[in-house]
């Protein structure tokens, strides 16, 4: 069977309500601070439709989960928010602004403000997560060194409001559920490491860790059924997994050559 398709989902959704395992949106886990259970989100970076064929499939297993969405033109689709909320879903935003803004912090600070009301005129907003942008110099999060998240509303951030010490953080970047050298910015730092890769791994992961805590972070473009859809999108995640490992690869050379310098 093919993998990151909504048929191989369905195995995860599964598994899930028949090890009984609770499952968690962001404000939902931050609020609640579960022991055990499923943190589930989706982060929505394009192909808004996707997202919402996997919403209504977690709908059919009784299952709300948090969906992020960018605000960029073919991602930003009220229509989809609406009904992904009516299911019962959380609604956040994807947030890119200070990448959007070059670097400029104030800049990048208006462009929040108006996005994240672009986004409240459809749904209730009380979370957010940044948007990696991997090919930005950027890093989104920096954006709360300066300012603070909560003078907007905003009850938390995906990466910053949560203690993943003692989380197993699974994420599909790279078309992999494992480590990969493609994901620049979509991890957590600590220590635990799950043997999966693949979207099956995953489900026999999960039945045999139901007093764990498991982070899912998942990004439904590249989940697709339709063969031809699908195998583009396969090509699409390769193509771009090869940029990324050289970007990263470039990342790491030059702050090895700005350190030695230093040291000389």
């Amino acid at each position: 069977m093919r993998d990151f398709t909504v048929e191989a989902y369905r195995q995860t959704l599964n598994a899930i309500k028949t090890a009984g395992v609770g499952v968690f949106g962001v404000a939902k886990w931050v609020g609640e601070r579960p022991n055990c259970g499923i943190l589930l989100r989706h982060d929505i970076d394009r192909k808004s439709q996707n997202a919402l064929r996997i919403a209504q499939l977690e709908n059919e297993y009784k299952i709300s989960s948090t969906y992020y969405f960018r605000t960029v033109k073919g991602v930003f689709q009220s229509d989809i928010i609406r009904r992904i909320s009516d299911l019962g879903h959380e609604i956040g935003y994807h947030y890119e602004d200070l990448s959007l803004a070059g670097g400029d912090y104030d800049k990048a600070k208006e462009l929040f403000s108006k996005h994240l009301e672009q986004i409240r005129a459809v749904a209730k907003v009380e979370t957010i997560a940044m948007h990696g942008r991997p090919f930005s110099a950027y890093d989104n999060r920096n954006l709360w060194k300066k300012f603070k998240f909560a003078d907007f509303g905003i009850v938390a951030e995906a990466f910053l409001s949560i203690d993943y010490s003692d989380v197993y953080y699974l994420t599909d970047t790279g078309r992999t559920w494992g480590q990969s050298k493609a994901n620049i910015r979509d991890h957590v730092k600590n220590g635990l490491v799950a043997d999966v890769r693949t979207t099956f791994e995953l489900a026999l992961f999960i039945q045999k860790n139901t007093d764990k805590k498991i982070a899912l972070v998942m990004h439904p473009e590249r989940w697709e059924t339709r063969l031809l859809p699908w195998v583009e999108q396969r090509v699409v995640d390769a193509a771009a997994n090869i940029a990324k490992v050289l970007i990263g690869g470039f990342c790491r050379w030059n702050m090895a050559k700005q350190r030695k310098e230093c040291q000389a």
